[in-house]
């Protein structure tokens, strides 16, 4: 089908489901093994997998931060990330079992998989569940708008797509039509960049035509990345959440 998918053909999800008691408390945290994935910069939580009753977790701790980075960025994307989760809580293709430790970390089931980024090239059926999953997000009113970063698509089990890291997600519940539509559109033509790369004979003229004209757009728009870092300007083993 070389037409994009849209939120508003879907039917309204249900509402989610209560946010999950804490797994983890701040006090079992320091002392829980694992291994950091990713040590953040100034601004970015520390990342870790840790072992819990048996099973792995991703933590995103920004108490590891300067006293004011993590009151005040730390705590505003700690919530900012919850509320995504919440709302896409049951959706296969993103994080789990998402539960708030404190005020500065989160924790999720941790995803074996691999960054689209290192991952050899992907075909036209993994790019459609991709659009699918999108599609779904987007139809629980949330906006990933980091989706051109590849470090954000994992490549799980059996070539299935996971997506990471809502923390820069807008809700669109209570947008207008028109403005939640272009959101939409501008977070799927990050997908489409992908599909493009990859697989760029299947991706379609429809599809082509809507990625070139959110090309034009991406020079006036300011979330980019983590205040403004670009994914390119990471630094290569930088992994990324999980």
């Amino acid at each position: 089908m070389d037409r994009p998918l849209s939120a508003f053909e879907k039917i309204p999800q249900a509402d989610p489901p209560p946010a999950p008691r804490a797994a983890i408390t701040r006090e079992e945290l320091q002392s829980a093994t694992g291994q950091v994935i990713s040590p953040g910069r100034w601004a970015n939580a520390v990342l870790r997998v840790i072992q819990r009753n048996g099973e792995q977790w991703v933590v995103k701790d920004f108490r590891p931060r300067s006293f004011i980075i993590r009151n005040t960025i730390g705590r505003l994307l700690v919530r900012r990330e919850m509320r995504a989760l919440r709302k896409l809580a049951g959706l296969p293709g993103v994080p789990a079992d998402a539960f708030r430790i404190d005020a500065h970390a989160l924790a999720y089931r941790y995803i074996q998989g691999t960054p689209l980024t290192r991952e050899a090239r992907q075909g036209a059926e993994f790019f459609a569940a991709f659009e699918r999953l999108l599609a779904d997000v987007h139809a629980r009113g949330v906006v990933h708008l980091d989706v051109r970063n590849e470090r954000n698509v994992l490549v799980t089990e059996g070539s299935r797509v996971t997506l990471i890291d809502f923390q820069s997600h807008l809700g669109t519940a209570h947008l207008p039509n028109a403005m939640r539509g272009w959101m939409e559109r501008f977070d799927m033509a990050g997908a489409y960049k992908h599909w493009e790369r990859h697989h760029p004979q299947s991706l379609g003229e429809t599809r082509a035509a809507l990625l070139a004209g959110m090309n034009r757009w991406r020079r006036l728009w300011f979330l980019r990345g983590y205040f403004g870092l670009r994914p390119e300007e990471r630094k290569p083993d930088d992994q990324g959440p999980r």
